[in-house]
C-alpha cells in the first residue's frame, strides 16, 4: 500500500534520544561514530593429505569511540558525567548505561543501542565569538566495553 514501509526498506531516522542511566539529555544535535568491530584471528593449517588452507574465526571485540553533539544548556547531568572521570578520576562511578534509541516519522523507536560501561574521554566547547549571538554547542566523545544493538 502507499504509504507503508515495507519491512526491507531503509531506516529513515527523523529523530534519536540519548539517556545516561535513564536520564533524558536534550538539545541533541548528532551522533556519530557508533560502531563494533571484531578482531580476525586467522591460522594457517595442512590437511591430512598435505593441503594447506586457511581458517579465520572470530578474535577480541571492540568498540569505535562515539562522539556526541549537542547544544550547551544549563543541565548539569552531562557536567557531572564528565566530572567523575575528568576531575574525580572515579571510573566506578563515571561509568554508565547510555541507551541511543532511533526513532521513526512517527516517534517508534526503530532501533536501540546500547552502551555498556560507558565514560566521557573528551569534551570540547565550540566556538565563542566575540559580537555574534550564536548558540554555543559541546562535543562529547564517549567510550564504552560493549555495544548491543536491538532491533524494535
Amino acid at each position: 500500500m502507499a504509504g507503508e514501509t515495507a519491512a526491507n526498506d531503509n531506516f529513515i531516522v527523523h529523530s534519536f534520544g540519548i539517556q545516561i542511566d535513564g536520564v533524558l539529555l536534550e538539545q541533541l544535535k548528532s551522533v556519530s561514530g557508533i560502531g563494533m568491530q571484531q578482531d580476525v584471528i586467522t591460522s594457517q593449517h595442512v590437511t591430512d593429505k598435505g593441503i594447506p588452507y586457511t581458517r579465520k574465526q572470530p578474535g577480541a571485540k571492540t568498540t569505535s569511540s562515539i562522539t556526541l553533539t549537542r547544544g550547551m544548556d544549563k543541565s548539569k547531568a552531562l557536567t557531572d558525567w564528565i566530572k567523575e572521570t575528568y576531575d574525580n578520576g572515579d571510573l566506578s562511578k563515571a561509568r554508565k548505561g547510555v541507551t541511543i534509541e532511533m526513532k521513526d516519522n512517527k516517534g517508534a523507536t526503530v532501533r536501540r543501542i546500547t552502551l555498556v560501561n560507558a565514560w566521557v574521554s573528551a569534551w570540547q566547547s565550540g566556538d565563542l565569538i566575540a559580537g555574534q549571538s550564536n548558540a554555543v554547542d559541546e562535543t562529547v566523545t564517549i567510550e564504552c566495553e560493549d555495544l548491543k544493538v536491538e532491533h524494535s
